[in-house]
């Protein structure tokens, strides 16, 4: 149950290509802009074409930027080149979410993940709530 005042948003997996390392790499993002602790590692990206066969037109429009999660790996943000997170890292993620007062909403994200409607280039990791002082004592897992 998501109550009034609380903060869903989703997270999800995409290809990215990083023009620092020339390689391809699936980054974290979130939609819409999350509140709460986690604003601090949301950036707001620019998104590379990933192929320069990649044609936007009405039929194909093609997202120029995104709000990419940046690594909570202290190497990754002291290291040179791009910092954001990959899905290598969701188990820091999961910690840093339980942590802040974050839910991860499981019965949404298993009926998008199950559902035959599907994100076009994107891969749901899992849909959060942020409850800030209204964080309910029950937590369901299914």
């Amino acid at each position: 149950m998501i109550h009034n005042g609380a903060n869903t948003f989703t997270i999800t997996s995409q290809p990215f290509y990083d023009q620092y390392n020339q390689c391809y790499k699936n980054i974290l993002t979130v939609n819409p802009e999350p509140r709460g602790p986690i604003r601090k590692i949301v950036r707001r990206i620019k998104l590379p074409k990933l192929s320069p066969f990649q044609r936007e037109g009405p039929c194909n429009p093609i997202p120029k930027c995104a709000l990419a999660l940046q690594s909570l790996n202290t190497c990754y943000n002291s290291c040179k080149g791009n910092n954001l997170m990959t899905p290598d890292e969701i188990p820091e993620l999961i910690t840093f979410l339980f942590g802040n007062a974050y839910q991860i909403e499981t019965q949404i994200t298993n009926m998008l993940n199950q559902s035959e409607i599907k994100l076009s280039n994107k891969k749901i990791a899992f849909t959060v709530t942020y409850y800030e002082s209204l964080q309910p004592n029950i937590t369901y897992m299914r």
